[in-house]
């Protein structure tokens, strides 16, 4: 029996052995729902994996060598490799907000306009939602700080 892999519209990827490409797909082990049926990763492009995900990319100028000209190239070459890789199979998209802060306390997890928008909308003003954010990010702890991803 061969091993397929399945993903469910939940974000739930798996692999289970079904009697024939024509069996029907499995229902998701963690919601029931119908999934479907992915393309395996080593058999795209001939290649053993696909390009790098955007989300691996460097954040900071320190993580592009301090500008280095060759490790700019280099990242961007990946990147568009990356986007010419979802663009043929977008089934291994990759979910990404707009950025509005990423430097200071914000760098290891920047703060997205979504979630911008959703604390302005209490405080009715961006600047305190956004001081507000940055307070949060430097306390771990706090239950906010999870609010928005």
């Amino acid at each position: 029996m061969p091993v397929y892999d399945y993903a469910c519209s939940c974000g739930v990827r798996f692999e289970t052995m079904v009697r024939s490409w024509s069996s029907p797909a499995p229902g998701c082990p963690s919601c029931g729902e119908i999934t479907s049926r992915r393309p395996p990763a080593p058999a795209m492009h001939g290649r053993a994996a696909p390009p790098p995900a955007m989300s691996t990319a460097p954040r900071s100028w320190e993580g592009l060598h301090n500008g280095d000209r060759d490790a700019i190239t280099g990242w961007r070459r990946r990147m568009d490799a990356r986007q010419e890789f979802e663009a043929r199979h977008p089934e291994h998209r990759e979910h990404r907000d707009a950025i509005a802060a990423h430097e200071g306390s914000f760098e290891r997890r920047p703060l997205t306009y979504k979630e911008l928008a959703t604390r302005a909308s209490t405080s009715k003003d961006a600047a305190t939602a956004a001081a507000e954010a940055s307070r949060d990010r430097r306390t771990p702890n706090t239950a906010t700080a999870d609010a928005g991803d």
